[in-house]
């Protein structure tokens, strides 16, 4: 095993702009406060949810209009091969 070598601790501080500013403890007077951030986080979450319901409304009505469309389409083809079966039996 290696033998572990003890490190001089630095002597002087660092300067004041080189720590990291502390935090203060939250006291919820300074609007930082646990109660403040759950607040922040419900209006996110209140705001998401609203989006999403339009975005479910635009997805609905896309929908409608895309059965609306394919029920023309299926209408369309059956009276296509409508006309073609009386073509057809007309003929024989």
């Amino acid at each position: 095993m290696a033998p572990r070598r003890a490190a001089k601790a630095r002597s002087k501080s660092a300067p004041a702009t080189a720590r990291p500013a502390r935090l203060k403890a939250p006291s919820g007077k300074d609007g930082n406060g646990p109660a403040h951030r759950l607040r922040e986080r419900l209006e996110a979450v209140e705001c998401e949810r609203d989006q999403l319901k339009e975005e479910l409304e635009r997805f609905k009505a896309r929908h409608r209009r895309l059965e609306e469309a394919q029920a023309q389409v299926r209408d369309r083809i059956a009276w296509a091969l409508d006309s073609l079966h009386n073509i057809l039996d007309g003929k024989g």
